[in-house]
């Protein structure tokens, strides 16, 4: 299965993230980051569909690190 990972540079933008986009109902969890990714912050954000990565992103609401596609056993940095 394919998806998308947010990464943060540290918990408190994570968190913050979380909290904004639950309020504008975003479509989204909350996992662990994976250790092939980044050590910098032990959660990132899931999200499934591209569409709904694409509103995350161009609404400028929450501050991120990076952004990985997960495609069969690899994540590929797009952004």
């Amino acid at each position: 299965m394919n998806y998308y990972i947010i990464v943060f540079k540290n918990t408190h933008d994570a968190m913050s993230a979380e909290q904004k986009l639950n309020e504008l109902n975003y479509k989204f969890r909350i996992m662990p980051t994976p250790t092939l990714i980044t050590q910098s912050c032990g959660i990132c954000i899931r999200v499934e569909e591209e569409e709904e990565l694409n509103k995350i992103i161009s609404s400028n609401i929450i501050e991120f690190k990076n952004i990985y596609k997960k495609e069969e056993a690899k994540y590929i940095t797009i952004k």
